[in-house]
């Protein structure tokens, strides 16, 4: 039987837990690489950086990127969504 295409996953990292912080822990302790080696996924690691405004590197759950940062519009709910519209294109 065909099972034609794959499936995607998006695994947010926690604060203090990007890979500029952590290294490859994160990729690499969580067993999603590992779980979707035999479950036809692929895997995003989307990444945030710290900055003076988010210095652990958190992803925005309380509003310091846009007063909209819940929104389909929010910045960073647009990038991750651009990556993964950019993913379904891929053959």
């Amino acid at each position: 039987m065909s099972h034609p295409g794959c499936r995607l996953h998006i695994a947010l990292h926690g604060c203090e837990q990007s890979r500029e912080k952590v290294g490859d822990a994160f990729i690499e302790k969580t067993g999603f690489a590992r779980y979707a080696d035999i479950n036809r996924l692929v895997v995003l690691f989307p990444q945030i950086v710290g900055s003076v405004v988010n210095p652990d590197g958190c992803w925005d759950w309380w509003g310091y990127s846009d007063i909209d940062y819940l929104g389909k519009d929010a910045p960073q709910i647009k990038a991750v969504w651009a990556m993964a519209e950019r993913l379904a294109m891929q053959p």
